[in-house]
């Protein structure tokens, strides 16, 4: 029934959103809700980890920073600070693998002076030199905050061995480059993807959209559409991961971390199909009581289990992630691989699972579009990896997925393919137990590798 209901409201709702796309290129979108006088003013741009070779990896992060900074209407940080306290924002931004996304929220009769101060933003940054060099400590210290994380270095392990180029996958970056980042590096990234023909801006709440686009229009109209960034400087092909590689990391933790990462489809040609169906996996396989959840938690072999993918445009990918006991980790490993090709077995899920996952990500899908704030970073982050198309259909595209269309991606892109492997665990449990890389290699049925590390 509540399937039914969520099915029977998308179509009966209104589209979420108004666009209209400047002269300029610029890509405007305006979600009206008038329940609260407030409103929020975003911009995302088609960028992040996705365009940094390792000289320029944590040039995005630090951009983020440097977005609140000086600018040619506002000399430097402090005045930047009093602009916003003047307005009564919240204000912030994020930086991932393809997108980065900058945004204000504050009430409704301020929004054309947030508007304006976005526009500075966007358009006239300084990157004075002083404001650089504070804003590469803090970005360093943001990168030391991370690395006391066990998780950090668990994650960073398995991209290290998934990916040839581990740093276009890398948002945060690395030291070295961000203490050696210039107001020359910082203007290069600006020039070529701070663009209108390659950012979006989202105005979501209590707002008109015919205003904001003829108010979008006047303040945009001097920021210059350029050459597509992307056919000047075409993004690297990750290749294919040529072997599976394993990786033990020691770390101060009582649990055993474990996961299985495959490089997955992305969101582009014949791929797309396939990215519903692994969405849709991942709902089912979620669900308490589902079948891949008793074999694996509710039998005691595993203390969690869960099967993702990750948006992307450039390669997402694909997760199995477990956590057991330091004396069932063997047990949770056979388990996970004994799970796996049931998952490709269409016998493996009924219509009830079918609904179910459906149900939970047209709920997801409600909710999201429910707080205006929220939904405006929702908005920015689809515009820059899948798209508004993309997006617009999606639960149709769900809605369309079979059980063939499961085993598919199941047998393309993970079963039988390379795939990294990991365990963080601590270094007494390595010792005592004799949990090492080759006691993996032999439970996974590998051959030894001097690729993997530890």
């Amino acid at each position: 029934m509540l399937s039914a209901l969520c099915a029977a409201l998308a179509l009966a709702a209104p589209p979420p959103y108004q666009q209209k796309v400047l002269d300029d290129g610029l890509t405007v979108l305006v979600v009206e809700d008038h329940a609260l006088p407030l409103v929020t003013v975003e911009i995302g741009v088609r960028s992040g980890s996705m365009v940094e070779d390792p000289s320029f990896n944590g040039l995005s992060h630090l951009y983020e920073h440097m977005f609140f900074k000086g600018n040619e209407a506002i000399p430097n940080q402090e005045a930047y600070l009093a602009k916003t306290r003047e307005l009564g924002m919240v204000f912030n931004g994020s930086t991932e693998t393809e997108r980065v996304n900058y945004f204000f929220t504050t009430t409704s009769d301020r929004l054309g002076p947030s508007l304006s101060l976005m526009r500075e933003s966007i358009e006239q940054p300084l990157f004075d030199p002083k404001e650089l060099a504070r804003e590469e400590e803090v970005v360093v210290g943001e990168i030391d905050r991370d690395e006391s994380d066990p998780g950090y270095h668990f994650k960073k392990e398995l991209d290290d061995l998934l990916w040839k180029y581990p740093s276009y996958k890398d948002p945060l970056g690395n030291r070295k480059t961000v203490l050696s980042a210039t107001p020359a590096m910082m203007r290069a990234l600006q020039a070529r993807y701070y663009v209108p023909n390659n950012a979006v801006l989202v105005v979501a709440g209590d707002a008109r959209a015919p205003a904001v686009f003829d108010e979008a229009a006047k303040l945009f109209s001097g920021w210059r559409r350029q050459p597509d960034p992307f056919v000047a400087h075409p993004l690297v092909r990750e290749p294919p991961l040529e072997k599976s590689r394993v990786a033990v990391v020691t770390q101060p933790v009582r649990t055993v971390a474990l996961g299985f990462e495959w490089q997955g489809p992305s969101v582009a040609g014949d791929e797309i199909p396939a990215t519903y169906a692994a969405d849709l996996l991942s709902a089912m396989v979620e669900r308490a009581g589902s079948q891949f959840q008793e074999a694996l938690v509710d039998s005691g072999d595993c203390v969690r289990a869960d099967f993702s993918w990750y948006t992307q445009s450039h390669v997402g990918p694909v997760t199995f992630g477990l956590e057991a006991a330091p004396d069932r980790v063997d047990r949770c490993v056979a388990a996970a691989l004994a799970e796996l090709p049931k998952l490709a077995d269409p016998k493996s899920f009924d219509a009830d699972d079918f609904r179910d996952g459906l149900t939970r990500l047209e709920v997801e899908r409600a909710a999201e579009e429910e707080v205006p704030s929220a939904y405006a970073h929702v908005l920015t982050f689809w515009w820059s990896t899948a798209g508004l198309d993309y997006y617009r259909g999606y639960l149709d595209g769900i809605r369309r997925v079979t059980p063939k269309d499961v085993a598919d991606f199941l047998h393309r892109w993970v079963i039988g393919k390379p795939y990294v492997f990991g365990a963080m665990l601590s270094p007494e449990l390595e010792r005592e137990q004799g949990l090492d890389r080759r006691h993996f290699e032999r439970l996974l049925g590998l051959g030894p590798t001097t690729e993997a590390s530890r």
